[in-house]
């Protein structure tokens, strides 16, 4: 599964989220939201579930992206 980097950098910039703002709501570490949003991490469970929980309004498909970059 991969991140959608743009809808979360939109959805970070319409609630004026920083990174260490969206680390904290997401709880996982700084580091780890810098590295996924720059593409030298992957997504696990953790930030999944983070991501899902900061963002309530938004849909696993719209966040995320399966296999091949194809939407899920």
């Amino acid at each position: 599964m991969e991140i959608n980097y743009l809808k979360i950098k939109e959805l970070m910039e319409e609630k004026n989220l920083s990174q260490n703002q969206l680390a904290v709501k997401a709880n996982v570490s700084k580091g780890t939201i810098s590295r996924v949003l720059n593409g030298k991490r992957g997504v696990g469970r953790k930030v999944i579930v983070g991501f899902l929980r900061t963002f309530p309004d938004e849909t696993l498909e719209s966040l995320f992206k399966g296999k091949g970059s194809k939407p899920i």
